[in-house]
């Protein structure tokens, strides 16, 4: 038996043309006349298409098994935690699929909210307004689930005046929000034709906002961190 490290006899394009042409003498057919370059180039034509015909039929069946993946729908549910370092409720978005998560969605009456990602699939938001909160899911493969969800734990209430002092030329305003707190960096005047007044000087963990002293009528705007406003109106005499 012939070892299977032997080299492997090949033919020349030459020898190859002879013994063919011993071939046909021998079965009495006529002589070859299609040249053996042209034999050989079909040869491997040949072998090119039945490999990429082969290659095609793989895809093929790759697709087909993968064809019910296209159609999975996106799962999920929504639970509630305690309020975060904004004192916003927090919002868990659990994912219950196979297939990777393309895009997490949320908005209440019509603003959009962030989305974060805390997890394998796994999402919190956290709306700054009560109401129904719009939750859309998208997979890869393009399948979403829209759902609502009611909001109802978010502070909607603005700061409040504790106390107010004049002294030394300038307008104390002593204010207290209990639920995410004052945005002093957000408070600011505006006179009767629109000119916007900054305050000198505003403390959150004070509560404490201060203008100089108008020298006209003042309406004065203190929000909250989510957009809850106290308005304050202060008389020039």
């Amino acid at each position: 038996m012939k070892k299977r490290n032997e080299q492997e006899q090949t033919l020349d394009l030459r020898e190859a043309s002879d013994i063919l042409e011993n071939v046909f003498r021998e079965c009495g057919r006529r002589p070859n006349s299609v040249p053996m370059e042209a034999l050989a180039s079909y040869a491997v034509y040949r072998k090119e298409r039945f490999e990429l015909q082969r290659g095609f039929l793989a895809t093929l069946l790759v697709l087909f098994f993968l064809l019910p993946f296209l159609f999975i729908d996106s799962k999920y549910t929504v639970r509630v935690e305690a309020a975060g370092e904004r004192k916003l409720p927090v919002y868990v978005i659990e994912v219950d699929s196979p297939l990777p998560v393309f895009r997490v969605t949320a908005n209440v009456r019509g603003q959009d909210l962030p989305v974060y990602e805390a997890g394998a699939k796994t999402y919190t938001v956290e709306p700054t307004r009560n109401g129904q909160m719009r939750i859309d899911v998208a997979l890869v493969n393009r399948q979403n689930t829209t759902d609502t969800v009611e909001v109802t734990g978010v502070d909607n209430h603005g700061p409040e005046l504790v106390s107010s002092q004049v002294a030394g030329g300038e307008v104390r305003l002593y204010v207290r929000d209990d639920g995410v707190g004052m945005d002093p960096s957000q408070a600011y005047g505006e006179t009767p034709d629109g000119s916007r007044i900054e305050p000198l000087r505003a403390d959150e963990d004070q509560g404490l906002v201060v203008f100089a002293y108008p020298s006209t009528d003042l309406d004065v705007y203190v929000p909250d961190h989510i957009g809850n406003v106290l308005h304050l109106a202060m008389k020039h005499k």
